[in-house]
This record gives C-alpha cells, structure tokens and sequence, in this order.
C-alpha cells in the first residue's frame, strides 16, 4: 500500500468507546506507522493546552513496541507541538492502526514546557482497576520516556522526518 493511502487510526479509550480518525498513510514498516491528520480548525475542535493554528498537520508516530504515540504537530514550517500518549497493544491491521488509550497524555511546546494532561482521570481509573498491571508498567515506562524526550526521541523524529523526507 503506497504512501497517503487512507488509513484509520482507531484508540480504544479506557471506557470501551472508540475513537476514529481518518488519516494518510505517510510510512509503514513491522515496527513503525506514520500517519498524516489535516487540522484545518487547529487545536480548537480537541480543546488542546497548547495553540494548535488552523491549518495545521499532525505526523502520528505509532510504534507497536513503544508504550506511546507521538503526534509531532506544524504548521508555517514549524513545529509547534509534540502530544505523546501512554498507550498498550498497538496493531497494525490491514489500513489502520489500532491501540488502547492508557488516558494519561503529556504535550511538550518547542520551548521545552513539559505539559502533562488527565492526571486525575488516570488515578480515577486506576482506583477502578481498569488497568491491567501490565498497562500499568506501560505507563510508567511511557513516563519514563517522555520525561527525556527533548534528548532523545525528538532527535530521532527528525531523523525520521528527513529520512522520510517530511517536511517539519
């Protein structure tokens, strides 16, 4: 299946619900898929704590095992955002990319702000068991690994970017 190939990604939240995102298929590989979300409202239609402009394009990074996503957000030739979300069981499937939602997301803004979101509904959910112990050591090696994401995984997406020949 060629690049910008429509795929979905599909999250699978704590609750059962699910969430579905029409995509472009930027890169597949056994162990890595990139998608490409158009935002042409911005950040407004996700209630986003960071200024996501109109216009805007997400590259989705969806490892099948890492313990989060990485959405690596621009607009105008830069970057203004990166989202990562805790995340387990990331399949791909034939067009789409599947997961479940570990709730705790974190942004990261070009200036180095670390932003971390839905804290208490994790604990809440947790206090409700509606983790596995397994997911619950996904989490904290997620946490681990946001927390040194400007050292190391933010220059890996721009090699992969160029790699890829993504503009940022």
């Amino acid at each position: 299946m060629g690049a910008d190939a429509v795929w979905i990604e599909r999250k699978r939240k704590p609750d059962g619900s699910e969430r579905r995102y029409r995509c472009a298929l930027v890169h597949a590989s056994p162990a890595l898929v990139v998608l490409r979300f158009a935002m042409p409202e911005g950040g407004g239609a996700f209630a986003t704590p960071v200024a996501i402009p109109p216009g805007a394009v997400s590259h989705g990074y969806f490892w099948r095992a890492r313990p989060y996503t990485v959405y690596r957000m621009s607009a105008g030739g830069r970057i203004v955002a990166h989202r990562f979300d805790a995340v387990a069981g990331v399949r791909f499937g034939e067009g789409e990319v599947a997961y479940r939602d570990l709730a705790l997301d974190w942004w990261l803004t070009p200036a180095g702000e670390l932003i971390e979101e839905d804290r208490a509904e994790f604990e809440a959910l947790r206090a409700d068991g509606a983790f596995s112990p397994a997911e619950l050591r996904a989490v904290a090696r997620a946490e681990r690994a946001i927390a040194r994401a400007s050292g190391r995984l933010l220059p890996e997406l721009a090699r992969l970017e160029r790699r890829l020949g993504l503009a940022c």
